[in-house]
């Protein structure tokens, strides 16, 4: 061989070797970190997983990566409190922390203090579960976060649930998730919705990416 071939050939082995240690570091030959396609992730890093048993949810005005469905769970020994999440995988949301639940209840959490989320829910009879009082259905709404007056004091979520004395109603279930103001907070707002309509559990994270933004799920019971 040659001493030009042999210089070839040492180069081309070093060209070799050299995309063989990019590939193995998940990078491309800019030397930037490739994202596996359809895995959108949060400036949270990777969120707990969900329930194993799931039901189609229609999803309106939303692309995949605003509403991302959580996969099935992989259960925790313990519940964390207040991140509208069912770390256990038993189908009870937050549980163990205070908060009411019922065979219907949805809820969310997210982790900016001032950003103002609101969660409406309404019913399959058509009415807006308004907080502080009772629908007819039975379905309650708990606190409104963060408070005017900050009351939640940074703990932001949102629960409507059942009264354990009322008989779930049949029927579609209208959850809108919407951002009202930020209050200082950086978007976007990532929020938590876990929802339990019987047998049937959901949970998603959504993305909301300026005030007014919202999205619109359609789950049945």
């Amino acid at each position: 061989m040659t001493p030009a071939g042999a210089s070839g050939s040492r180069g081309g082995l070093r060209c070799a070797a050299l995309c063989l240690l990019l590939a193995l570091a998940g990078c491309d030959s800019t030397g930037h970190g490739q994202q596996r396609a359809g895995s959108p992730s949060s400036p949270h890093g990777p969120r707990p997983t969900r329930p194993p048993e799931r039901a189609a949810a229609s999803v309106a005005g939303a692309r995949s990566v605003e509403v991302r469905p959580l996969e099935p769970c992989v259960p925790l020994n313990y519940e964390e409190c207040f991140n509208a999440l069912d770390d256990n995988c038993n189908g009870a949301i937050d549980e163990g922390c205070g908060t009411p639940g019922g065979v219907v209840q949805f809820m969310i959490a997210w982790d900016t203090a001032r950003a103002d989320v609101d969660l409406n829910v309404m019913d399959p009879n058509g009415e807006l579960i308004e907080a502080g009082r009772p629908s007819q259905s039975g379905l309650i709404k708990g606190r409104d976060c963060p408070g005017r007056r900050q009351e939640c004091g940074g703990v932001n979520l949102e629960n409507v649930f059942l009264e354990g004395s009322k008989a779930p109603i049949r029927g579609k279930y209208r959850v809108n998730v919407s951002l009202e103001r930020l209050g200082g907070d950086e978007p976007p707002i990532w929020v938590t919705l876990s929802a339990r309509l019987g047998a049937k559990h959901y949970a998603f994270e959504i993305r909301l990416n300026e005030p007014e933004d919202e999205r619109e799920l359609e789950l049945s019971l």
